[in-house]
């Protein structure tokens, strides 16, 4: 498929998941075409499976800035990963941006489909209102699905762009 737009995004992990999905644009719709979602392992498990799932190299990866030391690994193994970088209320302005769009789930994605499931905003027990904030438990595909979308939120709208996209 052809997208206007495509990216990876990637949130670090160990105990809890490191995620990276394809994150494709088309017609202002989103699209999630693919997922890694493991673990317990470290970056170099992790880079060997980005290499068999055959991740195009060429096509940038927005990570988690936290962690420079991992993005400098994928760096070094080839791939085009860099750090998102973390605004003031950024969370919340990629939220909006992702609630604005109509965002499509490709089924074999079953780690970001639970996730975006399961969702839950944090809850003022004082006043029993929601929050405009995530419950940061179970969201590392959100996380990264976040991150993906950076690029594309504070861009120029761009005239016939066209590639390919995809794991």
């Amino acid at each position: 498929d052809y997208f206007d737009g495509f990216y990876y995004g990637q949130d670090f992990g160990f105990n809890h998941a490191d995620a990276i999905l394809g994150v494709g644009w088309k017609d202002g719709e989103i699209y999630v075409t693919s997922e890694i979602y493991v673990f317990e392992k470290d970056t170099e498990e992790i880079i060997g499976l980005a290499n068999q799932a055959k991740v195009d190299r060429r096509v940038e990866m927005f990570c988690d800035s936290a962690e420079p030391d991992r993005i400098k690994m994928w760096q070094k193994a080839g791939y085009r990963a860099k750090g998102v970088n973390k605004e003031t209320n950024s969370v919340h302005a990629q939220i909006d941006y992702l609630k604005q769009h109509m965002i499509h789930i490709h089924p074999s994605c079953v780690n970001t489909i639970k996730e975006i499931q399961q969702w839950k905003w944090k809850k003022d027990e004082r006043t029993n209102t929601y929050l405009e904030e995530p419950v940061p438990f179970f969201d590392d595909a959100m996380a990264m699905l976040r991150y993906s979308i950076e690029e594309e939120r504070k861009a120029k709208p761009r005239l016939n762009r066209k590639v390919k996209g995809g794991i």
